[in-house]
């Protein structure tokens, strides 16, 4: 039932509940209509990587793609925030090959990679971590490459007035059906503009996946763009990642993608639903559990599929033995 109460996801530690988060949800049909929600659906926020399938519909509907001859895997690395495995930065300096992008180009700054591994690897051997290590190097290996099939310059891509982002404005607010000129915007963590919208308007941007309402060329883009996830969702995230994982069990009838700050958005292809998920504190974990449950309630995942994926879909608490002392769920009654 539609509630204007949040979902509740508690942390438990044996017999008490240690920590709680509220999370707001907002489910759409494949019209935009709200289906259901918990919390308030205009809750506003900052999707950020929550919503870079919707930001790499100018690269595959460009033409961008097939200029430089790039596959599945970098139409997914444009989605994505990969964890700079070893298959994740050779496919990103591949596609630099073939563009001619440098890394002076990008603007997104360095951090070590996401995956504890590789991470490691680079300590170990007093390495740097370069710019393709940033999780968002594919969404600004997207833009640029676009840029540079339509002949634009790509210096400045990440300012506000650049062709590269009045592009991306243009597809978010056809999208969400937000005018995006005039929304509050500020600096995402690799250095575009990220900006404020409702939770409602960020599951409405996503049931552009299941009926692209704009033009021909807009569902032949976001269809390609659903194959390539689907086909390569390691690119997506990296290994044993919650998004990989869903997406590899299903098949790609449930699609997902986090974001910074508790966010998760997605869409079940079958069922021709949408929806976002934010944790009103940012929790990470409280934001995948609600996912999780989202997908179970709408079908995204079956009992088995769901039961299957427990590690992600019902995490437990360890102490540093490893030894489980408790759970993170959904609070009952929710």
């Amino acid at each position: 039932m539609a509630s204007r109460n949040p979902l509740i996801v508690e942390v438990t530690r044996g017999a008490v509940v240690e920590s709680s988060h509220q999370v707001i949800g907002v489910v759409v049909d494949e019209t935009g209509a709200t289906k259901n929600f918990w919390g308030q659906p205009a809750f506003l926020t900052y999707p950020r990587s929550g919503i870079k399938m919707l930001q790499a519909i100018p690269f595959v509907e460009s033409g961008a793609v097939d200029k430089f001859g790039l596959s599945d895997k970098h139409i997914a690395l444009a989605c994505a925030s990969h964890k700079a495995e070893k298959d994740h930065l050779t496919a990103l300096t591949e596609w630099m090959d073939k563009t001619g992008i440098k890394e002076s180009n990008f603007i997104c700054g360095p951090h070590l990679p996401y995956d504890e591994n590789a991470a490691h690897e680079m300590l170990r051997k007093n390495q740097k971590p370069t710019v393709l290590c940033n999780n968002c190097a594919g969404k600004h290996s997207a833009i640029m490459s676009t840029c540079l099939h339509l002949g634009e310059d790509i210096a400045g891509y990440d300012k506000f007035d650049h062709p590269a982002q009045k592009r991306l404005r243009k597809i978010l607010t056809e999208t969400m059906k937000v005018d995006h000129s005039k929304v509050v915007y500020a600096s995402d963590g690799c250095g575009i503009p990220t900006y404020a919208v409702t939770v409602q308007q960020m599951a409405v941007g996503m049931s552009t996946f299941i009926n692209p309402k704009e033009t021909p060329a807009r569902k032949l883009a976001v269809d390609r763009i659903i194959r390539a996830v689907s086909a390569q969702p390691f690119y997506l995230a990296g290994s044993d990642h919650f998004v990989t994982s869903v997406i590899e069990k299903t098949q790609g009838r449930a699609i997902i993608k986090g974001g910074a700050e508790g966010i998760y958005c997605g869409f079940l292809t079958d069922k021709k639903l949408a929806f976002a998920v934010k944790a009103s504190d940012g929790g990470a974990r409280a934001a995948q559990v609600a996912t999780a449950a989202i997908l179970l309630n709408y079908g995204g995942l079956n009992a088995d599929e769901f039961k299957a994926l427990s590690k992600h879909t019902q995490p437990t608490v360890t102490n540093w033995r490893g030894d489980v002392v408790g759970q993170i769920r959904i609070a009952k009654g929710t």
